[in-house]
């Protein structure tokens, strides 16, 4: 159609100039599955089901790996994880452990068996006077042949049950076996987790990675650190892209032990998370908490990365009734992760784990620790730290010592950097005036966009909102402008939000109102 129009007139339209906030949480699962399991060993698992049965047929039902991506998405289906599965190493040897019972039954009543995990694996067995050791045995292979999901086999004779773990090598040694209850006439001694050998080869484990970031990885605490060590640091500064993250271990070692593995790590790109090992003669061997130790760390960090999940409902996994902290998001970064309570879990043994000078002395050492609450009626993390303790030179460094700082460190680094890198995106550069109408940056364009930067994450409670603080970044703001190689050299001094983690006070008694 043609017609005259006049004055002539013209818009486009552009996308909306917005920020743009810090990478979707992705993390990464690492364990061992078994030949039912549909995966390739190896190869890259991308997208991990929401369901335990679609976990299953990827992985196989009683695998090392099943087991912990099952116990990461009983806590949090929101986040995207990936996995990679490995093979038993043709060498390896599995672990196993017995319940023995001897003589007769002159009482009756009833014993509780654990295996494993006290939330999946217990296993209630009543006894009748005249029962026999065999038939005490052959009575509790029939309850757990009633389960699902068992990481292991049992095989029964005379009066042994005896366990094996599904997948060979070292991670079920620490794995619990526990007896609660006592009956006439009846005897039982427990054999706990021992003689797994030989893990798979971690030689090429993360190359299939490739240029993926994960913000937190579940790294499990039978293999060795090095590799996930070597991967990690080196993520942590890297040219024009964001790639660092976090791994997480349990570590169910003795007090001296867990200071030297934290010690010869010296990370901050790992958190090492433990209580004292139990061993209770008859009563419980294995870790302070009863579950399997590779899933009490996908459980931490399922609900750690749930509370980064924008929207997502977190009031199950955060102590604070403040409003805004009740949904995911960029802003608990900085929220403490100290209190977080550990979902779908038994509680401890009264009487174990680490005393409180203990625990203070392993937070100084690069160990957090997770124990039950006052009440004795739920697990809790306690103050989580990274491994970092000194720098390159050995000097005693805390820049990154709390897991918060150090998230939160990179959560601002990441926000700088995306934004910039958008809103710089096709820019011309000035060492004088910026012309109006042009996509062209001058020093004063490059500072009033880092300041509004600053200014948006004190809205998130990640840097100190206020004009003193406001003025205090402007202060130490250097932009220098270096147009011969078409560069911008920025240096900032970023006053960072951090938690309340104990009061010292004083209070004194008296009778008078002066």
């Amino acid at each position: 159609m043609q017609y005259v129009a006049n004055p002539r007139t013209s818009f486009a339209i552009v996308p909306v100039d917005t920020s743009v906030g810090p990478e979707k949480q992705r993390c990464l699962l690492i364990g061992q599955k078994t030949s039912s399991g549909s995966s390739t060993s190896g190869t890259l698992v991308t997208d991990v089901p929401r369901d335990d049965a679609s976990i299953n047929a990827l992985f196989g039902a009683d695998s090392h790996l099943a087991m912990i991506a099952r116990a990461y998405r009983s806590v949090n289906k929101r986040t995207r994880v990936d996995a990679l599965p490995l093979d038993d190493n043709g060498s390896g040897v599995a672990a196993t452990a017995s319940v023995a019972f001897s003589g007769t039954a002159t009482g009756s009543g009833r014993l509780t068996v654990t295996v494993v995990s006290a939330e999946l694996h217990t296993y209630e067995l009543d006894v009748a006077v005249g029962d026999t050791a065999a038939t005490l045995a052959t009575n509790l292979s029939a309850i757990i042949g009633a389960d699902r999901n068992m990481p292991f086999t049992k095989a029964v004779s005379t009066g042994t049950i005896t366990f094996t773990a599904a997948n060979a090598g070292t991670h079920a040694n620490d794995w619990l076996l526990a007896l609660d209850g006592a009956v006439a006439g009846i005897t039982t001694t427990l054999t706990g987790w021992h003689n797994g050998a030989t893990n798979p080869s971690l030689t090429t484990l993360l190359d299939p990675v490739g240029a993926v970031r994960y913000q937190s990885i579940v790294w499990p605490s039978s293999y060795t650190t090095s590799t996930i060590k070597a991967f990690l640091n080196g993520r942590k500064n890297v040219n024009n892209a964001v790639m660092d993250g976090m791994a997480f271990m349990y570590a169910n070692q003795a007090f001296s032990t867990l200071k030297s593995t934290a010690l010869a790590l010296n990370s901050s790109e790992f958190c090492i998370i433990a209580n004292e090992p139990t061993s209770v003669s008859g009563r419980w061997i294995g870790p302070h908490v009863p579950e399997a130790p590779d899933c009490i760390t996908a459980k931490i960090v399922a609900a750690f990365d749930r509370r980064l999940d924008p929207g997502a409902s977190i009031s199950d996994i955060v102590s604070t009734n403040a409003a805004l902290d009740q949904y995911g998001g960029i802003h608990t970064h900085s929220l403490p992760l100290f209190n977080t309570p550990l979902l779908n879990t038994g509680m401890p043994l009264k009487g174990t784990g680490f005393t409180d000078d203990e625990q203070v002395e392993l937070r100084d050492n690069g160990v957090s620790i997770i124990g039950a609450n006052r009440e004795w009626n739920a697990v809790i993390t306690s103050v989580m730290v990274t491994t970092w303790q000194n720098d390159d030179a050995g000097n005693p460094d805390e820049t990154w010592k709390y897991v918060e700082w150090r998230r939160t460190h990179g959560a601002i680094r990441e926000y700088f950097q995306e934004n910039c890198q958008k809103r710089f995106r096709q820019s011309r550069l000035t060492t004088g005036v910026a012309v109006p109408l042009y996509d062209i940056a001058d020093e004063a364009i490059i500072r009033a966009y880092l300041l509004q930067l600053y200014l948006e994450l004190t809205q998130w409670c990640l840097t100190v909102a206020g004009p003193e603080a406001r003025a205090a970044f402007m202060k130490n703001l250097s932009v220098i402008l270096v147009p011969g190689q078409r560069l911008v050299q920025v240096a900032a001094k970023v006053q960072m939000v951090s938690q309340l983690g104990e009061i010292d006070g004083t209070i004194e008694y008296t009778f008078s109102t002066n």
